[in-house]
């Protein structure tokens, strides 16, 4: 039973999934690689500059040319004077016209609304990244504690199976109790069924992690056990100042409020007058109502002035639906900037505690690994029971799970904190890598 048990793990982490190795940074390079969220990024980016560079062309000159060709036939009615005749005859008529806004200020706050937007998809770009670093990490670690969380309930099965032959020798020369053998036994299954679900959570953790790259994974290096856990530097007051400065996705939200800004100019200033100036050059034979003339060149320049004076309440909606789109996009802001406080306050809070959390459940695993060596030389010599043993073990291996989950939550809460205050780069996860070892078990 003891055997099998290790061989359970062995062929869990020697199973073809498990073939080669990933670091954290090779995951990272995949999931850049295959996660649509940044393709999706990236063309809703291209879109907004096409936008932007469409606004800019309408401010430019504007050339158009024109031609007709046409067969006409003139029937002239019989007068006192003249006899009717009928004419035919052919025409063409060429037209280049060249227009240029000298005056037109929704065309220019369009332009500066469409160089805004542009702005914001950047930054939204930049946060789709940062966010995929954060999945990453949350996702990759995930399956590190999971993995942790197995091994483990295979060292207690182990423990617990070489606690039970123990106890099974002593009921059988009659020396212990048959509730004492019993509770072991229950103990010992209940752990296997604790295994079951161990290695389902892995599978899960694995198939998550899997999303974000669109691959199969090998086996993942493991966190060393060398770590130094140091404390984040600085005040809340300058995260908080970080969260404002750098986060992207804020920044993202303070563009829509500023294209906002200059899409409501824009409806406003559809009450002003525009100004065009037009130059055109026309060649035609076609004269009036398509009557027959000699052939003729003309020349064209103008300005023309056009000046809005009733739209029936059309202009009065477009304002008051751009004022609406303007709070919108101010709470959105607001909202944003309460949820990233809240988060920077929560990442900052648990890290720090993580990090007490690591001191005190590393005293306190060495303490409860003392008592378990404790109970069982009693148990050994018959001065404690097989319930005491159990307790002790369990308290050791409770204590292991801690202390794992504090060292993973140290590095989920840190880097929450980085993403939040817009400093998580590839150069940070590279940091995070070099915490990594092989793992040795494979």
């Amino acid at each position: 039973m003891l055997l099998r048990s290790y061989l359970l793990i062995a062929l869990f982490l020697l199973s073809p999934s498990f073939a080669f190795s990933d670091d954290l940074l090779s995951v990272y390079r995949a999931a850049v690689a295959g996660d649509p969220r940044l393709k999706l990024a990236a063309s809703k980016l291209g879109i907004g500059q096409a936008r932007q560079q469409q606004a800019v062309g309408n401010m430019l000159p504007q050339l158009r040319g024109s031609g007709s060709f046409s067969e006409n036939r003139q029937d002239l009615e019989s007068t006192d004077f003249s006899n009717g005749n009928r004419e035919s005859f052919s025409g063409e008529k060429y037209n280049l016209i060249l227009t240029q806004s000298l005056f037109d200020m929704p065309k220019y706050y369009h332009w500066q609304s469409q160089k805004q937007f542009s702005s914001q998809y950047a930054a939204e770009q930049t946060e789709v990244a940062q966010q995929l670093m954060l999945d990453v990490v949350t996702d990759y670690f995930a399956v590190l504690e999971a993995k942790d969380a197995l091994v483990l309930v295979g060292h207690e099965i182990a423990a617990t199976e070489s606690l039970l032959q123990q106890v099974e020798g002593l009921f059988e020369k009659k020396l212990t109790r048959i509730t004492d053998l019993l509770e072991v036994r229950a103990s010992y299954d209940t752990l296997l069924a604790d295994q079951v679900l161990a290695e389902s959570q892995v599978a899960i953790a694995r198939q998550k992690l899997q999303e974000l790259t669109g691959s199969e994974l090998g086996q993942l290096n493991r966190l060393s056990d060398n770590v130094e856990f140091i404390a984040p530097e600085d005040t809340l007051g300058k995260w908080i100042e970080r969260v404002v400065a750098q986060n992207a996705a804020l920044a993202g939200l303070h563009k829509a409020v500023v294209a906002e800004q200059f899409g409501l100019k824009e409806k406003k200033s559809a009450r002003l007058p525009t100004v065009d100036l037009q130059l055109s050059h026309q060649k035609s034979d076609i004269g009036y109502e398509n009557s027959s003339r000699p052939k003729t060149t003309t020349d064209y320049i103008g300005v023309n002035v056009v000046v809005p004076l009733f739209t029936s309440g059309v202009t009065s909606g477009r304002i008051s639906e751009a004022t609406q789109r303007l709070e919108m996009a101010r709470y959105s802001y607001e909202t944003e900037y309460r949820a990233l406080l809240k988060e920077v306050r929560d990442a900052l809070l648990q890290t720090n505690a993580n990090i007490r959390r690591i001191e005190a459940t590393s005293k306190a695993l060495k303490s409860s690994q003392s008592a378990h060596q404790a109970m069982l030389k009693g148990f050994t010599l018959g001065a404690v029971t097989s319930a005491d043993v159990l307790d002790a073990q369990r308290n050791v291996f409770r204590t292991r799970k801690d202390l794992d989950q504090a060292r993973y939550g140290y590095i989920l809460n840190r880097t929450r904190l980085l993403k939040a205050s817009g400093m998580v780069t590839p150069h940070e996860l590279g940091q995070i890598n070099q915490w990594l070892v092989v793992d040795s078990s494979r």
